[in-house]
C-alpha cells in the first residue's frame, strides 16, 4: 500500500507542477533565428492564440538579404518561417508587420542597382505569399518606415529623395487592399525631412518624424482621402530625431535621440502641448519603447562598447519620473528594434545579436515581473 500511495502522491505532484512550468516557459524565453551569417529582426506582433509573428531579414552566405517572416508559438518555438518572397538578386528587408483579417502585411524595402524601393507583401495565416507589390520610381529612392490600415486601405509613411538627390522628403501614400496605389505624396520642409511613425487619429492620418530645417520632431496631420497636410506642429528642441512614437487615448508619446548618445521620452496632450519630458543622464541611444497597461513606459536603448552594441532598459512612471534606470536591469548583447507589451502584461522584443559569433535575430520575452531583465 505504501508503494501505491507514493506513486499517487508523485503523480499528483507532477500534475500540480505542469501548469506553472508551462506558464513560466511561455512568459520567459530567449530565442534565436536566422542563418547565423547575418540576420536582423525589425518588428514583432502578438497573436490572439498567444503566438507571435516577427519580420526582418536573413542573409545566406554572400547572397543578398531576403525578407524573413516567422511565426512562433507562445513558448517561442518556431511554427513556420518564410524567406525569398521577391527576387533572389535583390536586397530585401521586412521592416513592419501588421495583422489583417486573412493574414499579415509585411512592409519593407527592396534595393537593386543603387535604387531603394518600398514594398508591401501580403501573406496568408500560414505564411504563403498572396501578393507582392513594389511602389517606386526608376530615378529616386523611396523608403518605408511604418504602415497603418483603415477601411481596407493601407497607408505608408517614410521618406523619398524625389525633389533632390542627397536630401530627403516626407513620403506618404495610400494603397488599396490589393496593394495598388490610390495616391502618393512627397513634400519637404527643408533639406532632410522624413516620417518615422503613422497613426489614425480622428479620421485623419497623424505622421511623426523630423523636419529638415532645424531637425526638430514634426507632427503632421494629413487627409486620408487626399494626402494633403492640414496641420503641422514642431517640438522646440533642435537636432533631434524620432526613434519611436505611440498614440494612446489621444496622448502622443515620442521617443527621440540627439545625435548618437541620448534618450528623451516626451508626452504630449491631445493638442500636442507638452506634458512632460524624461531625459536619461546616461549616454544611451534611444531605440524603442512601449506603453504598459498601468500607464508606465519601458524604454530600450543601446550603448556601443568596443564596436558592439549593448541593450539597456529604463522604466518611466506615468508622470514622467524615473521608476528604474539601466542599473536595475540586465544588459544584453545586441540591439532591439521593437518592444511591445503582451496580453499577460509582460514584454516581448525583437532585434539582433552581436556579430561576434554570427548575427542572428534575437527574440526576448519576459513576464510582468521582468524575470528575464532584472539583475
Amino acid at each position: 500500500m505504501k508503494r501505491i500511495y507514493y506513486l499517487i502522491v508523485f503523480a499528483i505532484a507532477l500534475i500540480s507542477c505542469e501548469k506553472p512550468i508551462s506558464e513560466f516557459q511561455s512568459e520567459n524565453f530567449i530565442k534565436f533565428f536566422g542563418s547565423g551569417y547575418e540576420s536582423k529582426g525589425n518588428d514583432v506582433i502578438e497573436l490572439v492564440d498567444g503566438g507571435y509573428v516577427i519580420t526582418g531579414y536573413d542573409k545566406q552566405s554572400t547572397l543578398d538579404n531576403q525578407i524573413f517572416v516567422a511565426k512562433v508559438d507562445k513558448n517561442g518555438n518556431l511554427a513556420w518561417r518564410k524567406t525569398s518572397f521577391g527576387k533572389s538578386d535583390i536586397k530585401e528587408e521586412g521592416k513592419v508587420v501588421k495583422e489583417v483579417s486573412d493574414g499579415f502585411l509585411i512592409a519593407g524595402t527592396s534595393a537593386r542597382s543603387g535604387i531603394t524601393h518600398s514594398l508591401i507583401l501580403k501573406i496568408s495565416l500560414d505564411g504563403d505569399s498572396l501578393w507582392y507589390k513594389e511602389f517606386s520610381d526608376a530615378d529616386y529612392n523611396i523608403t518605408v518606415n511604418d504602415i497603418v490600415t483603415a477601411d481596407n486601405n493601407i497607408y505608408v509613411a517614410g521618406y523619398s529623395d524625389a525633389s533632390k538627390i542627397g536630401s530627403t522628403d516626407y513620403y506618404i501614400s495610400k494603397l488599396d487592399n490589393l496593394g495598388e496605389t490610390v495616391w502618393e505624396k512627397s513634400f519637404s520642409i527643408g533639406k532632410n525631412s522624413s516620417f518615422r511613425k503613422i497613426f489614425i487619429r480622428e479620421g485623419n492620418l497623424l505622421a511623426v518624424g523630423k523636419d529638415g530645417i532645424e531637425n526638430r520632431i514634426s507632427i503632421v496631420s494629413i487627409s486620408q482621402s487626399t494626402g494633403i497636410p492640414s496641420e503641422a506642429v514642431y517640438l522646440d528642441e533642435q537636432n533631434e530625431k524620432a526613434a519611436d512614437a505611440s498614440l494612446v487615448d489621444n496622448q502622443l508619446y515620442v521617443l527621440s535621440a540627439e545625435g548618437t548618445s541620448s534618450t528623451k521620452l516626451s508626452k504630449l496632450d491631445s493638442n500636442y502641448e507638452w506634458v512632460w519630458d524624461y531625459k536619461s543622464s546616461s549616454p544611451i541611444i534611444a531605440k524603442a519603447f512601449t506603453y504598459q497597461v498601468d500607464g508606465s513606459l519601458m524604454v530600450c536603448g543601446e550603448t556601443i562598447v568596443e564596436g558592439n552594441s549593448l541593450l539597456h532598459f529604463i522604466k518611466i512612471n506615468p508622470d514622467g519620473t524615473l521608476y528604474k534606470d539601466e542599473g536595475y536591469f540586465k544588459t544584453f548583447g545586441g540591439n532591439v528594434e521593437r518592444i511591445i507589451e503582451t496580453r499577460d502584461n509582460g514584454l516581448i522584443m525583437v532585434g539582433s545579436t552581436t556579430p561576434t559569433y554570427g548575427m542572428n535575430i534575437q527574440l526576448i520575452k519576459t513576464d510582468k515581473d521582468y524575470f528575464m531583465l532584472k539583475k
